[in-house]
């Protein structure tokens, strides 16, 4: 028999993809493993583990992912399964959908944040383009 009451633990350290500083994405990216965003994505990301945005990192797209971890730049909507975490170097312009939330003092979030117990949220579809234009500019 399953055991439906068990939760899904995530990983932001075992790392399976890096876009890394110097690297623009344009379009979708999907892993089953943790992301760590040090470059440039636009367009929309999607993950079964952990979304981690470093300082370097800029993300103009939708995110879905069991946990988020922003430290960097992101202009799109943000969907945490479970978790959402921006620290105090991370800027956030989007809205939020997640049961947890933690952000640090001082961050700049613009956006609505809407929080639901796990189970009771329905992820976005990837029907129409989250956000359109050109990829963000890294800042060096």
């Amino acid at each position: 028999m399953l055991d439906s009451g068990r939760k899904k633990t995530y990983n932001e350290t075992n790392v399976v993809t890096i876009i890394g500083q110097g690297t623009t994405v344009i379009g979708e990216l999907k892993s089953k493993g943790t992301i760590r965003i040090e470059g440039v994505i636009s367009g929309r990301v999607q993950c079964e583990d952990t979304i981690v945005v470093q300082e370097t990192g800029r993300v103009k797209a939708e995110m879905i992912a069991g946990q988020i971890i922003i430290g960097g730049e992101v202009e799109g909507n943000v969907f945490a399964h479970d978790r959402l975490e921006v620290t105090s170097k991370g800027k956030l312009l989007g809205d939020i959908t997640a049961p947890r939330i933690a952000i640090a003092e001082g961050v700049l979030f613009e956006g609505k944040c809407q929080m639901k117990p796990p189970g009771q949220m329905k992820p976005p579809t990837g029907d129409a383009p989250a956000v359109s234009g050109q990829a963000p500019h890294p800042q060096g």
